[in-house]
């Protein structure tokens, strides 16, 4: 994330849970469990054995997602809150558009010179509604459930994901800051937490009660999910009497997260009943390492999810997600037969070429970018440039391919 703006209210931040030095204090472990994250999904989507469970690794990147997100509005103090919205806003741009909106140029380009004539008769519209950040409602409204076997799932499922937390990202901020600007220094602690407390109870429930009635549009609504992202801002929002103390303690609380992790992984399945309560075990897991890393235990998982390579992993891991999809499904259009370990192997290394290079070369510049940073305007053309830009590929191609 970027740092908080200079202007900070630290008593007014320090009222809410941590202060503004200790929000934007940087937590490598957070880095290492977003490679965690990201691993965990690649392995499923690869098809590694007794790896199905890996799409958990989605709730691990909610969790984290709301616990960044929160630490960053906290930053911000009560007051000014279009200023706020507006840098925030232009940060999510500056730091998801770019890079998306490549993912799904080059996703288009190469699925049409492989494919040509068996080109998937729905990737233009999924890729027009993932430009959006709505392609979960899209794979809602097609039915599309990239579980069931022997069904080629869209080349670009993978922006679900990215459509649910651009879609809290729309209403959370404007709720948090608006709750921190009408209420005192007093009761803005209480609000906070009682507003993310109510917006976990609400959500989780209508998670368990909506899986079962109807499975495919749950697994890929907002509100089945928006629970997962406000049980990470719970955690950000902790207390300082809550704070892990005891090492041996975060050591403890932290091995048994890894190993929750590693059970879901095993155990569930395409067949589970997602989300649901089965959500509970990666979301509990992840909320359970993001609060004993508060504790910085050297020799623990803290220790592990900190090495250097592991971080790393954790940088590029946007752009792991984002490129990792094309790369794994596009050979299931190209062939009958399962694809052979060499060929993963080969298809995991090119996803990782080009996470490396979208980070160096698109995101990193990007989202540095001190015109960028200071020229609201200069931001906003951007995203319009990029949603057009991907729209006009769809359409080139839709036009090369004439009626189809």
């Amino acid at each position: 994330m970027s740092t908080p703006p200079s202007a900070v209210d630290e008593s007014a931040a320090s009222a809410v849970a941590p202060t503004a030095e200790e929000s934007s204090r940087f937590r490598p472990d957070v880095q290492g469990l977003r490679a965690l994250a990201v691993t965990l999904v690649i392995l499923a989507h690869a098809g590694v054995a007794y790896c199905a469970g890996g799409f958990i690794g989605v709730d691990v990147f909610f969790v984290i997602s709301g616990f960044v997100i929160t630490q960053s509005l906290v930053a911000f103090g009560p007051g000014h809150l279009a200023s706020h919205l507006s840098t925030f806003y232009g940060r999510r741009i500056r730091r998801i558009v770019p890079a998306a909106s490549l993912t799904l140029i080059a996703t288009v380009l190469v699925a049409y010179v492989a494919l040509r004539h068996d080109f998937p008769a729905l990737l233009l519209g999924d890729v027009r509604w993932a430009s959006l950040f709505a392609e979960n409602f899209r794979l809602s409204a097609t039915s599309a459930n990239y579980f069931i076997p022997g069904v080629t799932p869209s080349l670009v499922t993978q922006f679900w994901s990215l459509g649910v937390e651009e879609q809290f990202y729309v209403v959370y901020p404007v709720i948090f800051l608006g709750t921190m600007a009408l209420t005192t220094q007093r009761l803005r602690p209480l609000a906070l937490r009682l507003l993310l407390v109510v917006g976990v109870v609400a959500s989780a429930w209508w998670s368990w009660h909506a899986t079962t009635s109807a499975p495919i549009s749950s697994y890929y609504s907002p509100f089945t999910r928006f629970w997962e992202l406000a049980l990470g801002g719970l955690v950000a929002l902790a207390p300082t009497s809550w704070r892990c103390r005891s090492r041996v303690l975060a050591i403890v609380i932290s091995l048994i997260a890894l190993g929750v992790l590693g059970v879901a992984l095993v155990r569930l399945n395409n067949n589970s009943v997602y989300p649901g309560v089965l959500a509970w075990w990666p979301c509990a897991a992840a909320a359970g390492l993001l609060w004993s890393g508060e504790r910085a235990v050297a020799g623990g998982p803290y220790s592990w999810l900190s090495w250097r390579p592991v971080r790393y992993v954790g940088d590029i891991s946007y752009s792991l997600y984002l490129f990792h999809y094309v790369w794994l499904i596009l050979p299931l259009y190209l062939s009958t037969r399962a694809p052979s370990g060499i060929s993963r192997v080969i298809e995991v290394a090119g996803t990782v070429l080009c996470a490396v290079v979208s980070y160096h070369v698109i995101e990193n510049p990007i989202r540095r970018s001190s015109r960028l940073r200071h020229d609201k305007v200069a931001t906003a053309t951007l995203l319009v440039i990029c949603v057009v830009a991907t729209w006009d590929v769809t359409l080139l191609v839709s036009r090369i391919l004439g009626p189809h």
